[in-house]
C-alpha cells in the first residue's frame, strides 16, 4: 500500500438526480415504488429511505439553483 491508509465504509453510489426527480414529479411514484423503478434502471439497489432522501437533496439542489439564476 503506497497511502498506507485503508478506506473504510461503503463506496459512495453515484446518483442520478435527474431519474430520482423524473419518477416522482412526472410518473408520480410513491417511494417504494421508485425505489423498485431506479433498481430496474441502474441494477444498484436503493432502500425506499435512500429514495425519499435523495429526492430532497435533488428538490433542495434544484431550489438553490433557481435561487441563484434569479
Amino acid at each position: 500500500m503506497a497511502s498506507g491508509k485503508i478506506p473504510v465504509g461503503r463506496p459512495r453510489v453515484s446518483v442520478d438526480y435527474a431519474t430520482v426527480l423524473r419518477l416522482r414529479d412526472i410518473e408520480n411514484l410513491g417511494w417504494s415504488r421508485m425505489a423498485h423503478a431506479y433498481r430496474e434502471i441502474t441494477g444498484q439497489y436503493i432502500s425506499r429511505d435512500t429514495m425519499k432522501r435523495w429526492y430532497l437533496e435533488a428538490k433542495a439542489r434544484e431550489t438553490a439553483n433557481s435561487n441563484s439564476a434569479d
